[in-house]
């Protein structure tokens, strides 16, 4: 933690999946007036934030989460792949509804840049994918092959487009594309349309022309700066910790590491900076893409209420999201991981059950098993608890103490399974809005 006389940085991240809400909590906590700016860390346009502000609301991609706020910096980080047509229509969509941020934005000239041909090849890999039965279910944004080329070193960087070489880059980075979509072709006979792609290159080069005028700079210098002066920032996630690259169930999880230690690279500050770890989880579970999902509800029946009840479909995609019960398996695996000691718990006053479970443990080969697992399709079956349901009379609830006795016996059973993982409540969300929030240690 943070010992110095100066400005700090507090992390934010999902704890389970994505989608649990986290512009919510974010808004919270900007409007506390501690943040000078928020940084986006890692992740693309595949992730979708919707945001409500003094009676806008916002759905989000790529732009920060502070957008709304018209005091506030947005920082774009080094580890973050950047479709830019997806950013200058945002920005142009917060100044129709009142918010010029260009003036406040500032993009790493390290970031990564999507190209033109990203979403293609995502296209590609995902139809060879499903030819093989491994699909993933991408949002098909281009966010795989743009890290591919940024860790095979010939992708491109936003700081590029400000040389000279940067049309020879941009050609033979395409060539390179196009030879691998022959192979496609080739191969499992995935093809798109030439006119297609010259349509995409020149919307592309467009936008480009666009992000040029933009506050490119070196990003670990001014984030310094503002930290040496005394300015706090609040860094974000995009998706979930459980998608993370590297300690997800891989390959179904996104391309980039979701976990906080990733804010120090995305950034370029060390980890002494850091205060707080928030964690944003639902008070059930959601998932969307491929790969197994051991908490997801058995009953499509009681499933499907749950989808219906928390408006379960995608941001980005519209897709309906697989719902389970809480699983605490898992959060204890992304707490460990993560370092997370305050947490926000969204969606409590969804509940159309009389009857909830909670997910303890996971059974593999016969027995429960005591560390998660490389692969979640090793999980033959889950151990739960039986918890009294509260249906949804909660919802808009303020006040602690008038929440439904079920619901409270739920919440302080989940309090102290997160107390003896180091993590406390920050607060209980029993709506959309921001005033549906219940501060949890009043």
């Amino acid at each position: 933690m943070n010992d110095q006389k100066k400005g700090f940085v507090d992390v934010l991240v999902g704890l389970q999946w994505g989608d649990e809400g986290k512009g919510k909590n974010i808004d919270d906590l900007l409007l506390s007036k501690v943040y000078s700016g928020v940084a986006r860390f890692q992740g693309g346009a595949n992730a979708g934030h919707t945001l409500n502000s003094a009676g806008v609301s916002f759905i989000g991609h790529i732009i920060p989460s502070g957008c709304l706020h018209q005091d506030m910096e947005l920082y774009i980080g080094s580890e973050v792949v950047v479709d830019v047509i997806s950013l200058v229509k945002e920005i142009k969509e917060l100044k129709e509804k009142g918010f010029d941020i260009a003036p406040r934005l500032y993009i790493s000239n390290r970031a990564k840049l999507v190209s033109y041909m990203h979403s293609y090849l995502d296209l590609a890999d995902e139809a060879y994918r499903s030819n093989t039965g491994s699909k993933i279910g991408t949002t098909a944004r281009g966010i795989g092959p743009a890290y591919s080329d940024s860790r095979a070193r010939r992708g491109l960087l936003i700081g590029d487009v400000m040389f000279a070489d940067f049309d020879d880059k941009v050609e033979k980075l395409s060539l390179f594309h196009n030879n691998l979509l022959k192979l496609y072709k080739e191969e499992y006979g995935f093809e798109i349309a030439t006119d297609k792609i010259e349509e995409s290159k020149k919307n592309w080069i467009e936008a480009i022309e666009e992000l040029k005028k933009m506050n490119i700079c070196d990003l670990s210098y001014l984030i310094h700066e503002r930290l040496e002066s005394g300015k706090n920032i609040l860094a974000e996630g995009a998706q979930g910790l459980m998608l993370d690259i590297d300690f997800g169930d891989y390959p179904n999880v996104t391309s980039s590491n979701t976990l906080p230690a990733n804010m120090c690279l995305g950034l370029g500050i060390p980890h002494s900076y850091i205060r707080n770890i928030y964690g944003v989880m639902k008070a059930y579970t959601t998932k969307v893409g491929g790969g197994n999902f051991p908490a997801r509800i058995k009953d499509e029946a009681v499933e499907k209420l749950f989808q219906d009840a928390g408006h379960e479909f995608g941001a980005t995609t519209g897709r309906p999201r697989m719902c389970g019960w809480l699983d605490l398996f898992a959060l204890e695996y992304a707490i460990k991981l993560s370092g997370v000691n305050k947490v926000f718990i969204n969606k409590s006053d969804i509940c159309p059950t009389d009857k909830v479970k909670v997910v303890t443990g996971y059974i593999k080969d016969g027995k429960n098993t005591p560390e998660f697992p490389l692969r979640l399709a090793e999980i033959t079956d889950v151990v739960t608890e039986d918890l009294p349901g509260w249906g949804q009379e909660n919802f808009g609830v303020t006040d602690k103490s008038k929440i439904s006795p079920e619901l409270k016996t739920y919440m302080e059973y989940v309090e102290n399974k997160l107390k003896n993982l180091g993590a406390e409540i920050v607060s209980v969300g029993t709506g959309p809005s921001r005033e549906h929030t219940i501060d949890w240690n009043k």
